[in-house]
């Protein structure tokens, strides 16, 4: 009955997701804050020269990690959604309130669409990488879609079918679960469970009687879903973070020094113990016999704390370049607005496959649906550009729509309001 085509049809790790491994723990570390970091020890922050255990456990926690990456990524998710996104849908029924369904409770958890899309996007700041497995729900008859973090894609494969690029193999690892194959059998999606290194179920996804024609899965990145493994937008601030980590371990460790002075002392005997105290004095009967104290000046920190405020300014710098421009052209990373219009394009995929099951057709015939993020690279009209754009409107030298779609851009229009929705109710006070 099945055609064992591929010779890796056992639990296989793609090349790509070893290598990404270690930078998206290192990311989620991070973000995760001062605790994770510290939890590494020497990972991140490595011992320095003859130190004890309990000399580096001293060490490890005077430093003060400074959750910058953090703080950014909660700003981009802020800016994202800081106005409700636009749903686009079909006007005909039942297909609509399947959507709407969908769209209010789309994990089967509670969880709206729109919660889940900025989880999604989180993840793609953060790793530059998530994915949406979208299924159905027999019981409940409506779809439901589950998301999947970088971690848990273990392996993946395109191929060329009829011309096209498509998605012909699927692993996805469950945390602490079984491990789920998706592969293309004879242009039918089958479906495989495993329990450690033995399948525990086989069947083609259906619906209804009907086979489906693909894997229902959709890659999420900062520049599109080819599913190719991306470098995060996060990453060059992920990296000053824990740069200024450690120059921060450094500089309390010179405080700490520069603060305990060292007490010194000359014809004393050695084995009679000295306590520092203003109840105690030191005497001794060698003729000669003196002491004092030695202490550090603390001069030298004055270079880490050089260091440590030009770390933290460049971080300051790539966090507002990261919500403020598209593309960084020295590194060529994503900004946060090609990441929205990247993750608005592959939720409206997530949608379209939404779509696919609730008609039961999976032919790109059918009607459009989509989502639209905020234009988080439009900033909001001021006094005087207002004017100018509605005088150029009365001027006719811009539509009533491009006059509309400026005041959406420029945060004018009420939060979830779209064009069409004002143009309705313009012709509705006529």
């Amino acid at each position: 009955m099945w055609n064992l085509d591929y010779a890796d049809h056992m639990i296989s790790m793609s090349a790509e997701y070893k290598a990404a491994l270690p930078e998206w723990e290192r990311a989620r570390d991070c973000l995760a804050g001062e605790l994770a970091v510290k939890a590494k020890g020497e990972i991140y922050l490595p011992r320095l020269d003859s130190q004890t255990d309990a000399e580096y456990a001293a060490y490890v926690k005077r430093a003060a990690f400074f959750a910058a990456a953090a703080r950014v990524l909660e700003d981009c998710l802020t800016a994202a959604f800081k106005r409700s996104p636009e749903f686009q849908l079909p006007t005909v029924s039942p297909l609509l309130d399947l959507l709407q369904r969908f769209i209010a409770d789309c994990d089967l958890a509670g969880s709206g669409f729109v919660d889940y899309s900025r989880h999604v996007l989180e993840q793609v700041l953060s790793v530059a990488r998530a994915g949406s497995l979208v299924l159905w729900d027999n019981e409940l008859g409506r779809p439901w879609v589950s998301m999947w973090k970088a971690e848990q894609i273990v392996d993946w494969r395109y191929e060329r079918v009829k011309g096209r690029l498509c998605l012909v193999r699927l692993v996805l690892r469950e945390s602490g679960g079984p491990t789920v194959i998706l592969w293309l059998h004879r242009g039918k999606c089958v479906r495989e469970v495993w329990h450690g290194q033995r399948v525990r179920g086989r069947s083609y996804l259906m619906h209804g009687h009907a086979f489906v024609p693909l894997i229902p899965f959709v890659f999420h990145a900062p520049r599109g879903a080819s599913g190719d493994v991306e470098r995060s937008p996060l990453d060059a601030i992920i990296s000053n973070n824990l740069d200024h980590y450690r120059l921060s371990a450094d500089c309390r460790h010179g405080l700490h020094l520069a603060a305990l002075p060292t007490a010194w002392v000359s014809g004393f005997d050695k084995a009679s113990p000295l306590r520092v105290g203003s109840s105690e004095a030191w005497i001794s009967e060698v003729p000669g016999a003196t002491a004092g104290f030695l202490e550090f000046k603390g001069t030298g920190l004055s270079h880490i704390e050089r260091a440590l405020a030009l770390v933290q300014g460049q971080m300051q710098e790539q966090g507002a370049r990261l919500l403020g421009r598209n593309e960084n052209g020295s590194t060529g990373e994503a900004g946060l607005a090609g990441c929205v219009r990247a993750l608005s394009g592959s939720l409206s995929r997530v949608l379209g496959l939404a779509c696919s099951w609730c008609s039961g057709e999976w032919s790109p015939a059918l009607p459009q649906v989509g989502i639209c993020l905020a234009d988080v690279g439009a900033s909001t009209i001021k006094g005087a550009e207002l004017s100018a754009i509605v005088e150029a409107w009365k001027a006719g030298a811009i539509s009533r729509e491009s006059l509309l779609e400026s005041l959406r851009r420029g945060d004018v229009l009420p939060d979830g309001r779209s064009v069409a929705q004002e143009k309705a109710l313009l012709y509705r006070a006529k």
